[in-house]
């Protein structure tokens, strides 16, 4: 590590894990820190306070700390004021000799910067909870949809569809709805479980519940790709969902980067631009080719007042893309 170089570190605070890169003023990644959610509603001070200390634990392992010249954290929350002051704090606790900048924003800028590369455009972030953001330079220059919470918004996320399919179980056992072998078949596999009765205990004793439905997401996908008829009813819903918020801010800017886990599955995004076109929502679509965590760093460097050449766009998915090989 050449310490005559400015460094920045961007962290992305995900509804089921945070991603913390340093990266140097050219855009260069140079390492990657992972550690559990960050996010204040669904977990507890102590743990998100854990697992701030051990990102930055890390960082100080790697760098001296007066070569550090920003921290830019995007983060489920970050615009709320307590919730900045809290990851101030903690992040203050481990670096208490740190004289750089620290911002603390919400998951639109680090999600909207990895596709886009800037700080305008449109997102919309769907992973364990559900949000839609419109950046611009216009007054208002934030506009959000959606981002509600898991006990009343989140509507299309991974833990949405979670829920629903928990629900569907429920009522298939019941006998109030037809029953699909293959898809109670593949869920209980999904549980570990044999009965749609023992789902009760594995889902309320979970320590984390939230997750664990979310994380039912995936094998919903999975059959939805193979046909499933209820599995499909349900990935179609929660596009609907998604669409609404879209639909909320499309006329705010031309471009919209699609972000979060719900994306990662390639069915899942023609699902989502087939239901897109009969819906006639025009705007053009960005998958990002680094994370989000990666568009802090970009956001950390235009903060420092550093201009986003190409150069600088190429050596961060380069490098990325690098340490992302080397922990394969």
């Amino acid at each position: 590590m050449q310490l005559s170089k400015s460094y920045y570190v961007g962290v992305d605070g995900g509804g089921s894990k945070t991603e913390a890169l340093l990266c140097d003023h050219e855009g260069r990644i140079i390492q990657r820190m992972v550690a559990e959610s960050t996010n204040l509603k669904s977990r507890s001070e102590q743990d998100v306070r854990h697992a701030i200390h051990r990102i930055f634990s890390q960082l100080t392992k790697i760098l001296p700390i007066d070569h550090l010249k920003g921290i830019y954290v995007s983060t489920a929350g970050g615009d709320r004021e307590e919730d900045r002051l809290r990851w101030k704090k903690w992040m203050v606790e481990v670096l208490p000799n740190f004289k750089g900048r620290i911002e603390v924003v919400n998951d639109a800028y680090g999600a909207l910067a990895s596709g886009t590369y800037s700080l305008h455009g449109n997102v919309l972030i769907a992973g364990t909870g559900s949000i839609a953001y419109s950046v611009t330079h216009e007054e208002p220059k934030l506009k959000r949809v959606g981002g509600w919470g898991y006990l009343f918004g989140d509507e299309g996320s991974g833990y949405d569809i979670g829920k629903e399919a928990l629900k569907l179980l429920a009522v298939m056992h019941d006998g109030r709805e037809k029953k699909d072998d293959e898809f109670i078949a593949e869920m209980l596999s999904d549980l570990n479980l044999i009965s749609i009765p023992e789902i009760i205990t594995k889902i309320y004793e979970d320590p984390y519940p939230r997750l664990k439905i979310a994380s039912l997401s995936r094998t919903v996908i999975i059959l939805a790709e193979q046909q499933n008829p209820a599995a499909l009813t349900l990935v179609r819903k929660s596009i609907d969902h998604l669409l609404d918020l879209v639909k909320a801010i499309e006329t705010r800017n031309e471009f919209l980067v699609l972000c979060g886990g719900m994306f990662h599955s390639e069915f899942f995004r023609s699902l989502f631009k087939k239901q897109m076109d009969q819906r006639e929502i025009r705007q053009k679509l960005c998958y990002p080719d680094i994370t989000p965590a990666g568009g802090a760093c970009i956001c950390a460097l235009i903060t420092a007042g550093i201009t986003i050449t190409h150069e600088i766009k190429e050596k961060a998915k380069s490098s990325y893309q690098s340490i992302c090989d080397s922990i394969i």
